[in-house]
Protein backbone atom coordinates (compact mmCIF):
# COMPACT_ATOMS: atom_id res chain seq x y z
CA UNK A 1 0.00 0.00 0.00
CA UNK A 2 1.26 3.71 -0.54
CA UNK A 3 1.80 6.17 2.53
CA UNK A 4 -1.78 7.43 0.88
CA UNK A 5 -3.05 4.74 0.79
CA UNK A 6 -2.19 3.84 4.56
CA UNK A 7 -3.10 7.16 5.73
CA UNK A 8 -6.93 6.82 4.07
CA UNK A 9 -6.76 3.20 5.56
CA UNK A 10 -5.94 4.74 8.90
CA UNK A 11 -8.41 7.51 8.75
CA UNK A 12 -11.91 4.90 7.39
CA UNK A 13 -10.75 3.00 10.28
CA UNK A 14 -10.50 5.50 13.30
CA UNK A 15 -13.94 6.50 12.04
CA UNK A 16 -15.40 2.98 12.16
CA UNK A 17 -13.56 2.68 16.10
CA UNK A 18 -15.66 6.42 16.58
CA UNK A 19 -18.79 4.79 15.19
CA UNK A 20 -18.76 1.70 17.39
CA UNK A 21 -17.45 3.29 20.16
CA UNK A 22 -18.21 1.91 23.63
CA UNK A 23 -22.21 2.87 24.74
CA UNK A 24 -22.51 6.17 27.08
CA UNK A 25 -22.84 3.95 30.69
CA UNK A 26 -25.80 5.46 32.31
CA UNK A 27 -26.69 5.55 35.89
CA UNK A 28 -30.83 4.70 35.28
CA UNK A 29 -32.68 1.37 33.22
CA UNK A 30 -34.30 0.91 30.55
CA UNK A 31 -37.62 -0.05 32.59
CA UNK A 32 -36.95 3.66 34.55
CA UNK A 33 -37.42 5.28 31.28
CA UNK A 34 -40.11 3.71 30.28
CA UNK A 35 -42.27 4.36 33.29
CA UNK A 36 -40.63 7.59 33.33
CA UNK A 37 -42.29 8.89 30.29
CA UNK A 38 -45.38 7.87 31.44
CA UNK A 39 -45.44 9.68 34.50
CA UNK A 40 -43.66 12.76 32.98
CA UNK A 41 -46.78 13.14 30.29
CA UNK A 42 -48.93 12.47 33.28
CA UNK A 43 -47.42 15.49 35.71
CA UNK A 44 -44.73 17.37 33.74
CA UNK A 45 -45.15 17.88 29.79
CA UNK A 46 -48.09 19.90 29.95
CA UNK A 47 -45.26 22.97 30.87
CA UNK A 48 -42.15 21.01 29.83
CA UNK A 49 -43.68 19.63 26.96
CA UNK A 50 -44.13 15.71 25.47
CA UNK A 51 -40.42 15.20 24.78
CA UNK A 52 -39.16 17.78 27.37
CA UNK A 53 -38.84 20.29 24.63
CA UNK A 54 -40.56 23.03 26.61
CA UNK A 55 -42.40 25.97 24.23
CA UNK A 56 -40.66 27.69 21.35
CA UNK A 57 -40.33 31.18 22.94
CA UNK A 58 -39.15 30.01 26.81
CA UNK A 59 -36.39 32.48 26.55
CA UNK A 60 -38.88 35.44 26.40
CA UNK A 61 -40.86 36.45 29.76
CA UNK A 62 -44.32 36.59 29.88
CA UNK A 63 -46.28 39.84 31.07
CA UNK A 64 -45.12 39.59 34.24
CA UNK A 65 -41.51 39.19 33.86
CA UNK A 66 -41.74 35.20 34.53
CA UNK A 67 -39.50 33.27 32.13
CA UNK A 68 -41.73 29.87 31.29
CA UNK A 69 -40.41 26.22 32.16
CA UNK A 70 -36.94 25.42 30.57
CA UNK A 71 -36.72 22.34 28.18
CA UNK A 72 -35.26 19.34 30.31
CA UNK A 73 -33.84 17.87 26.99
CA UNK A 74 -29.86 19.44 27.49
CA UNK A 75 -30.70 22.36 25.57
CA UNK A 76 -31.10 24.43 28.63
CA UNK A 77 -29.47 24.44 32.14
CA UNK A 78 -30.35 21.32 33.76
CA UNK A 79 -27.19 19.62 33.19
CA UNK A 80 -25.37 21.81 35.19
CA UNK A 81 -26.96 20.58 37.92
CA UNK A 82 -26.18 16.92 39.72
CA UNK A 83 -28.46 13.92 40.28
CA UNK A 84 -29.22 14.93 43.85
CA UNK A 85 -30.45 18.49 42.94
CA UNK A 86 -32.60 17.39 40.32
CA UNK A 87 -34.24 15.45 42.74
CA UNK A 88 -34.48 17.81 44.87
CA UNK A 89 -35.93 20.60 42.34
CA UNK A 90 -38.95 18.02 41.21
CA UNK A 91 -39.48 17.32 45.17
CA UNK A 92 -39.88 20.80 46.09
CA UNK A 93 -40.51 22.61 42.87
CA UNK A 94 -39.80 26.10 42.33
CA UNK A 95 -42.47 28.52 44.20
CA UNK A 96 -40.29 29.07 47.07
CA UNK A 97 -37.61 30.97 44.75
CA UNK A 98 -40.34 32.40 43.14
CA UNK A 99 -41.04 30.25 39.83
CA UNK A 100 -44.40 28.55 39.11
CA UNK A 101 -43.43 24.75 39.36
CA UNK A 102 -45.85 22.74 42.00
CA UNK A 103 -43.60 20.62 44.53
CA UNK A 104 -44.12 16.62 43.61
CA UNK A 105 -43.12 15.24 46.88
CA UNK A 106 -46.23 13.77 47.99
CA UNK A 107 -47.36 12.93 44.39
CA UNK A 108 -44.49 11.26 43.33
CA UNK A 109 -42.35 8.60 45.35
CA UNK A 110 -38.85 8.76 45.39
CA UNK A 111 -38.40 5.70 42.46
CA UNK A 112 -40.86 7.44 40.71
CA UNK A 113 -39.03 11.17 40.76
CA UNK A 114 -35.61 8.65 39.10
CA UNK A 115 -37.83 7.64 36.77
CA UNK A 116 -38.87 10.91 35.68
CA UNK A 117 -35.45 12.08 35.75
CA UNK A 118 -34.17 9.16 33.79
CA UNK A 119 -37.09 10.13 31.34
CA UNK A 120 -36.10 13.36 30.73
CA UNK A 121 -31.72 12.35 30.82
CA UNK A 122 -32.71 10.04 28.15
CA UNK A 123 -33.04 12.83 26.08
CA UNK A 124 -29.89 14.26 26.22
CA UNK A 125 -26.89 13.79 23.45
CA UNK A 126 -24.90 11.02 24.48
CA UNK A 127 -21.88 13.10 24.60
CA UNK A 128 -23.58 16.12 27.22
CA UNK A 129 -24.78 13.52 29.33
CA UNK A 130 -21.07 11.63 29.34
CA UNK A 131 -20.24 15.41 30.17
CA UNK A 132 -22.77 15.94 33.06
CA UNK A 133 -21.56 12.19 34.38
CA UNK A 134 -18.02 13.23 34.08
CA UNK A 135 -18.53 16.29 36.17
CA UNK A 136 -21.13 14.85 38.56
CA UNK A 137 -21.67 10.82 38.74
CA UNK A 138 -17.44 9.98 38.98
CA UNK A 139 -17.68 12.90 42.34
CA UNK A 140 -20.49 11.48 43.88
CA UNK A 141 -18.83 8.05 44.06
CA UNK A 142 -16.05 9.54 45.40
CA UNK A 143 -15.03 7.17 48.91
CA UNK A 144 -16.26 8.31 52.25
CA UNK A 145 -13.68 10.06 54.16
CA UNK A 146 -13.28 6.26 56.68
CA UNK A 147 -9.66 6.98 57.40
CA UNK A 148 -9.87 10.94 58.26
CA UNK A 149 -8.48 11.39 61.75
CA UNK A 150 -10.30 13.45 64.61
CA UNK A 151 -7.83 17.03 63.65
CA UNK A 152 -9.35 16.72 60.21
CA UNK A 153 -6.41 17.52 58.32
CA UNK A 154 -6.39 19.43 54.87
CA UNK A 155 -6.85 17.14 52.46
CA UNK A 156 -9.50 15.03 54.23
CA UNK A 157 -11.46 18.75 54.88
CA UNK A 158 -11.59 19.60 51.29
CA UNK A 159 -12.56 15.66 50.75
CA UNK A 160 -15.47 16.45 53.12
CA UNK A 161 -16.18 19.69 51.83
CA UNK A 162 -16.87 18.14 47.91
CA UNK A 163 -18.70 15.13 49.55
CA UNK A 164 -21.07 17.95 51.08
CA UNK A 165 -21.46 19.91 47.59
CA UNK A 166 -22.21 16.53 45.95
CA UNK A 167 -24.62 15.42 48.49
CA UNK A 168 -26.69 18.72 49.73
CA UNK A 169 -26.62 20.04 45.98
CA UNK A 170 -24.47 23.36 46.66
CA UNK A 171 -21.53 25.11 45.63
CA UNK A 172 -19.47 27.02 48.47
CA UNK A 173 -19.43 26.09 52.07
CA UNK A 174 -16.67 27.44 54.80
CA UNK A 175 -14.34 25.07 55.83
CA UNK A 176 -14.57 22.62 58.82
CA UNK A 177 -14.17 24.21 62.25
CA UNK A 178 -14.41 22.67 65.66
CA UNK A 179 -16.85 23.39 68.08
CA UNK A 180 -16.76 22.84 71.72
CA UNK A 181 -17.57 19.58 71.92
CA UNK A 182 -14.32 17.08 70.96
CA UNK A 183 -14.76 15.67 67.91
CA UNK A 184 -17.49 17.41 66.39
CA UNK A 185 -17.28 19.80 63.34
CA UNK A 186 -19.14 22.68 61.98
CA UNK A 187 -19.52 23.60 58.62
CA UNK A 188 -21.47 26.70 57.99
CA UNK A 189 -23.46 27.07 53.96
CA UNK A 190 -25.64 30.21 53.93
CA UNK A 191 -26.97 30.63 57.52
CA UNK A 192 -27.05 26.73 58.26
CA UNK A 193 -24.81 24.65 59.53
CA UNK A 194 -23.92 21.20 59.33
CA UNK A 195 -22.29 19.17 61.81
CA UNK A 196 -19.93 16.70 61.15
CA UNK A 197 -19.11 13.17 63.90
CA UNK A 198 -17.70 10.15 63.36
CA UNK A 199 -14.45 11.29 62.16
CA UNK A 200 -16.37 13.02 59.07
CA UNK A 201 -18.21 10.28 57.85
CA UNK A 202 -21.53 11.17 59.35
CA UNK A 203 -23.41 14.72 59.24
CA UNK A 204 -26.45 16.32 60.22
CA UNK A 205 -28.09 19.75 60.09
CA UNK A 206 -29.07 21.73 62.52
CA UNK A 207 -28.75 23.60 66.19
CA UNK A 208 -26.42 22.66 68.52
CA UNK A 209 -27.14 23.80 71.73
CA UNK A 210 -25.39 23.56 75.35
CA UNK A 211 -28.22 21.96 77.30
CA UNK A 212 -26.02 22.46 80.68
CA UNK A 213 -25.73 26.26 80.16
CA UNK A 214 -29.04 26.92 77.86
CA UNK A 215 -27.26 28.33 75.23
CA UNK A 216 -27.69 28.13 71.55
CA UNK A 217 -23.49 27.51 69.78
CA UNK A 218 -25.62 27.84 66.32
CA UNK A 219 -27.59 30.84 66.90
CA UNK A 220 -24.73 32.68 68.96
CA UNK A 221 -22.74 31.78 65.12
CA UNK A 222 -25.26 32.28 62.72
CA UNK A 223 -25.64 36.02 64.85
CA UNK A 224 -22.26 37.39 64.46
CA UNK A 225 -22.32 36.16 60.57
CA UNK A 226 -25.48 37.82 60.22
CA UNK A 227 -23.60 41.08 61.73
CA UNK A 228 -20.38 40.94 59.69
CA UNK A 229 -22.72 40.40 56.66
CA UNK A 230 -24.89 43.32 57.29
CA UNK A 231 -21.53 45.44 58.33
CA UNK A 232 -20.49 44.83 54.30
CA UNK A 233 -23.41 47.53 53.56
CA UNK A 234 -22.02 51.74 54.53
CA UNK A 235 -24.71 53.79 55.75
CA UNK A 236 -24.72 55.35 52.34
CA UNK A 237 -26.34 51.79 50.97
CA UNK A 238 -28.94 52.58 53.74
CA UNK A 239 -32.11 54.53 53.88
CA UNK A 240 -31.63 55.92 56.82
CA UNK A 241 -34.47 57.19 59.66
CA UNK A 242 -32.47 58.46 62.50
CA UNK A 243 -33.12 58.30 66.41
CA UNK A 244 -34.95 61.34 67.87
CA UNK A 245 -32.57 62.21 70.70
CA UNK A 246 -29.95 60.33 71.57
CA UNK A 247 -29.88 56.68 70.22
CA UNK A 248 -30.22 54.12 72.32
CA UNK A 249 -30.48 51.31 69.55
CA UNK A 250 -30.20 50.56 65.92
CA UNK A 251 -32.36 48.48 64.08
CA UNK A 252 -31.52 47.22 60.25
CA UNK A 253 -34.76 45.73 58.22
CA UNK A 254 -34.75 43.77 54.84
CA UNK A 255 -37.80 45.52 53.12
CA UNK A 256 -40.28 45.09 49.51
CA UNK A 257 -42.28 48.02 48.99
CA UNK A 258 -44.96 45.25 47.50
CA UNK A 259 -44.79 43.79 51.34
CA UNK A 260 -48.42 45.08 53.09
CA UNK A 261 -46.71 44.29 56.49
CA UNK A 262 -43.72 45.79 55.04
CA UNK A 263 -45.59 49.18 54.82
CA UNK A 264 -47.63 49.19 58.37
CA UNK A 265 -44.69 48.66 59.67
CA UNK A 266 -43.16 51.18 58.10
CA UNK A 267 -46.30 53.61 58.90
CA UNK A 268 -44.88 53.10 62.91
CA UNK A 269 -41.57 54.38 61.89
CA UNK A 270 -41.65 57.31 63.82
CA UNK A 271 -42.75 56.02 67.12
CA UNK A 272 -39.24 54.05 66.75
CA UNK A 273 -37.39 57.11 66.18
CA UNK A 274 -39.12 58.90 68.64
CA UNK A 275 -37.64 55.59 71.34
CA UNK A 276 -34.65 56.19 70.00
CA UNK A 277 -34.21 53.72 67.96
CA UNK A 278 -32.58 54.28 64.17
CA UNK A 279 -33.73 52.50 61.87
CA UNK A 280 -31.60 51.30 58.55
CA UNK A 281 -33.54 50.04 55.38
CA UNK A 282 -31.89 47.62 53.17
CA UNK A 283 -33.76 46.43 49.92
CA UNK A 284 -35.42 43.02 49.68
CA UNK A 285 -37.27 42.08 46.53
CA UNK A 286 -39.22 39.32 46.63
CA UNK A 287 -38.71 36.57 44.41
CA UNK A 288 -35.29 38.94 43.24
CA UNK A 289 -35.87 39.87 39.64
CA UNK A 290 -39.01 38.81 39.12
CA UNK A 291 -40.58 39.95 42.38
CA UNK A 292 -43.15 42.73 42.17
CA UNK A 293 -41.33 45.42 44.30
CA UNK A 294 -38.07 44.90 42.36
CA UNK A 295 -38.22 47.93 40.08
CA UNK A 296 -39.80 49.68 42.80
CA UNK A 297 -37.08 49.19 45.26
CA UNK A 298 -34.04 50.27 42.83
CA UNK A 299 -36.33 53.51 41.47
CA UNK A 300 -36.32 54.27 45.29
CA UNK A 301 -32.59 53.52 45.46
CA UNK A 302 -31.70 56.07 42.67
CA UNK A 303 -33.94 58.92 44.08
CA UNK A 304 -32.60 62.39 45.44
CA UNK A 305 -34.83 61.92 48.62
CA UNK A 306 -34.24 58.29 49.41
CA UNK A 307 -36.42 58.38 52.67
CA UNK A 308 -39.18 60.40 50.59
CA UNK A 309 -39.38 58.06 48.32
CA UNK A 310 -39.60 54.93 50.52
CA UNK A 311 -42.55 56.64 52.14
CA UNK A 312 -44.18 57.37 49.06
CA UNK A 313 -43.41 54.05 47.07
CA UNK A 314 -45.00 52.04 50.46
CA UNK A 315 -48.12 54.30 49.84
CA UNK A 316 -48.32 53.30 46.37
CA UNK A 317 -47.48 56.32 45.20
CA UNK A 318 -44.83 55.44 42.55
CA UNK A 319 -45.77 58.02 39.44
CA UNK A 320 -42.97 60.42 40.43
CA UNK A 321 -39.89 57.95 41.34
CA UNK A 322 -37.43 58.15 38.46
CA UNK A 323 -35.42 55.48 36.44
CA UNK A 324 -33.99 52.83 38.32
CA UNK A 325 -30.14 52.71 36.47
CA UNK A 326 -28.29 54.74 38.82
CA UNK A 327 -25.05 53.22 40.85
CA UNK A 328 -27.12 53.21 43.98
CA UNK A 329 -29.61 50.22 42.20
CA UNK A 330 -26.88 47.80 42.17
CA UNK A 331 -27.99 47.35 46.02
CA UNK A 332 -30.71 46.22 45.74
CA UNK A 333 -29.36 42.87 43.67
CA UNK A 334 -26.33 43.04 46.80
CA UNK A 335 -28.83 43.16 49.49
CA UNK A 336 -31.04 40.27 47.68
CA UNK A 337 -28.60 38.44 48.05
CA UNK A 338 -27.41 39.19 51.34
CA UNK A 339 -30.49 38.33 52.70
CA UNK A 340 -30.51 34.69 51.19
CA UNK A 341 -27.31 33.98 52.66
CA UNK A 342 -28.11 34.97 56.62
CA UNK A 343 -31.63 33.39 55.90
CA UNK A 344 -33.80 35.99 55.26
CA UNK A 345 -37.59 34.30 54.47
CA UNK A 346 -40.06 36.83 53.96
CA UNK A 347 -40.27 40.68 55.01
CA UNK A 348 -40.15 42.42 56.94
CA UNK A 349 -36.73 41.33 58.48
CA UNK A 350 -35.29 42.86 61.47
CA UNK A 351 -32.60 42.43 62.74
CA UNK A 352 -30.80 43.82 66.71
CA UNK A 353 -27.69 45.39 66.43
CA UNK A 354 -26.08 42.11 67.95
CA UNK A 355 -27.45 40.07 64.48
CA UNK A 356 -30.50 38.68 66.31
CA UNK A 357 -33.81 37.93 64.00
CA UNK A 358 -37.21 39.52 64.53
CA UNK A 359 -39.20 38.00 61.77
CA UNK A 360 -42.16 39.70 60.06
CA UNK A 361 -44.61 42.95 61.50
CA UNK A 362 -44.72 43.63 64.92
CA UNK A 363 -46.88 46.63 66.82
CA UNK A 364 -44.13 49.27 67.69
CA UNK A 365 -45.22 48.94 71.00
CA UNK A 366 -44.32 45.10 71.22
CA UNK A 367 -41.18 46.00 68.90
CA UNK A 368 -40.27 48.39 71.06
CA UNK A 369 -39.50 46.84 74.34
CA UNK A 370 -37.75 43.87 72.24
CA UNK A 371 -35.23 46.04 70.62
CA UNK A 372 -34.45 47.94 73.88
CA UNK A 373 -34.93 44.91 76.18
CA UNK A 374 -32.11 42.42 76.84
Amino acid sequence: MTIIQNILFLISMTAFGAAYAAPVKHWYSPQQVEQGEILFKQNCAVCHGQNAEATPNWKETDANGVYPPPPLNGTAHAWHHDLELLRKTVREGGQKLGGVMPPFEGRLRTEQVDMVIAYFQSKWPDELYQKWSDRFIAQAEMPTISNASQSLQPDSNKNITRLLQQRLGITELDAAQKTALDGVWQVKYNDRYIYLIEQGNYAFIGDFIDLKNGRNLTELDRRVSTVEAISSFSDADKIIFPAIGPQKARLTVFTDTSCAYCQKLHEEVSFLQQAGITVAYLPFARGGQRGPGYQTLKSVWCASDRNQALTDAKRNKTAGLPAGSCDQASIVDKAYQTGNDIGISGTPALFKGNGELIQGYVPHQQLIARVLGP
